[in-house]
């Protein structure tokens, strides 16, 4: 930890600070306009704190709560099968990571057949922007595609709109990034891997591969790190990826082992912030995984991945049958 730019990387500490009051997620300026980029991040639950986030949280809880999250799994693995179908090789990025999990939910916020396919670019424009530092083309992009599905998704209250939107794009990179590096994972992995239960390959490729690496808190009145007082307004980086392979907590932390079970990884996140999503990430991984594990095998071992600060997404992932 410096002082200039405290990064935590104990499993122990990151877990403390998830759960410190003292530490809140950096809040989103307040928009002028509806139905942008903007407007979006102004409105989700992720980047504000107090009644507005117990009140946006609660509207993607509900928004949740009437998705059976083990039937997404059956209809993530039937529609990765069909995306799976044709000639080979199959890049697993481009035909399934993204569009199958978004795809799924789109349909259960009920978006027709006949939109799905402009509703997951949407999203995907979205997601490519939703966190800050992206360029002015794709903020542009973002702008449209939430335009998008805005009209897609309403009418609404405006919260209530931005919540559902929230919802995919969360499943958007993340779980094509889960996706991605689970299969290569396993796949590297050849004839070990086919006993591996999928529950498994997924957690331990969230501690030791995890698609999100970090995620950032910022210090209030009150707040210490490492018994040291931080000043209000402090930018602290959790390091997950690190956390995650921490030797205090895991054994052998640099060794992929879907038999693992507990101490459970920080991917997504701890305390009153937890994803509310994540039994529904893993079931629509899982059946994705489901869909392209049996059966194939890596065209390429070696992967280039997508450019960004924070997430870990194969930028290509090519299976064939074996």
């Amino acid at each position: 930890m410096s002082d200039s730019d405290p990064t935590v990387t104990g499993h122990a500490e990151v877990r403390a600070v998830l759960a410190d009051e003292h530490f809140v997620v950096p809040q989103a300026e307040p928009a002028d306009t509806e139905a942008t980029l903007a407007w979006l991040r102004a409105t989700v639950s992720r980047f504000c704190e107090g009644p507005a986030h117990t009140r946006r949280r609660a509207l993607a809880t509900a928004e949740l709560a009437g998705v059976d999250a083990v039937a997404l799994r059956d209809r993530a693995r039937d529609l990765a099968l069909r995306e799976l179908a044709g000639p080979r090789p199959v890049d697993v990025m481009a035909r399934v990571a993204r569009r199958v999990p978004v795809g799924v939910l789109c349909a259960t916020l009920g978006i027709t057949d006949a939109d799905m396919d402009r509703a997951v670019r949407s999203v995907a424009a979205v997601a490519a922007a939703y966190h800050p530092g992206a360029d002015a083309a794709a903020r542009s992009r973002a702008d449209d595609g939430i335009a998008a599905l805005v009209g897609l998704l309403g009418p609404a209250e405006p919260e209530a709109v931005a919540a559902r939107i929230g919802l995919l794009v969360q499943a958007c990179d993340a779980t094509a990034g889960l996706v991605g590096n689970a299969v290569a994972h396993a796949l590297r992995a050849g004839p070990a891997a086919r006993g591996w239960p999928v529950a498994g390959v997924l957690a331990e490729t969230l501690r030791l591969d995890p698609p999100v690496r970090a995620t950032r808190r910022v210090s209030v009145a009150g707040a210490r790190l490492a018994s040291v007082d931080l000043a209000p307004g402090t930018v602290v980086l959790l390091d997950f990826a690190a956390a995650n392979r921490d030797p205090a907590v895991f054994a052998d932390p640099d060794r992929f082992d879907p038999e693992r079970g507990e101490p459970p990884h920080l991917t997504f996140g701890h305390g009153p912030r937890r994803c509310p999503g994540a039994d529904h990430a893993l079931e629509l991984a899982a059946g994705v995984l489901d869909a392209v594990l049996p059966g194939r095998d890596l065209v390429e071992t070696d992967l280039a991945y997508e450019p960004s600060a924070n997430l870990r997404v194969p930028a290509r992932l090519l299976v064939t049958a074996r």
